[in-house]
């Protein structure tokens, strides 16, 4: 059941809409960016609820990218990383979040083959969801996903260590 999740969550991200750059972002910018607006229901992550096929092609759900920055060919996290994870913590921890259930997309540059960065973007992806299990976010409130080099921040400057970023996606669809 779980790999038939994770499979219909990457085609949900597949579709999400990219911001413009990564962010360092305070604990309650976080939760104003992340909070779906009114009238908006969970796809259901990992609590037995399915994903109907109709909310699949929804573009609507609330994203940011951190500033989770990798050393090149790393999924370590690193100081900088720790203190905008803390942040991360807070904000899921938020009534205004509580409820809520959250996508974790790890992210390469574009060195290295395609399978390599997309075994590394699974583990920094793994990381983080790891980091914030352990900082008390429940597990069935997240699904990692690695996506290697296919969505590039700076796509004119795909070697560039911007694009090794990790992605936040409330799992959410509001009503059109």
């Amino acid at each position: 059941m779980r790999n038939i999740w994770v499979l219909a969550v990457g085609f949900v991200a597949a579709l999400l809409p990219m911001s413009a750059s990564a962010e360092d972002l305070s604990t309650e910018k976080m939760i104003q960016m992340l909070r779906p607006p009114a009238g908006a229901r969970s796809l259901g992550t990992t609590r037995g609820i399915g994903v109907e096929a109709d909310t699949a092609v929804n573009k609507t759900s609330p994203t940011v990218n951190l500033y989770v920055n990798f050393e090149y060919k790393s999924a370590d996290l690193g100081q900088d990383a720790r203190i905008t994870l803390d942040r991360l913590v807070a904000a899921l921890k938020d009534d205004r979040l509580i409820e809520w259930d959250f996508l974790i997309g790890g992210h390469t540059d574009a060195i290295g083959s395609d399978a390599y960065n997309l075994e590394l973007s699974e583990r920094r992806a793994v990381a983080v969801r790891n980091y914030l299990v352990s900082h008390g976010i429940a597990d069935q409130r997240l699904v990692e996903k690695g996506f290697g080099e296919t969505r590039l921040l700076d796509a004119q400057n795909p070697t560039d260590g911007v694009n090794r970023r990790v992605q936040i996606t409330t799992l959410a669809v509001t009503p059109q």
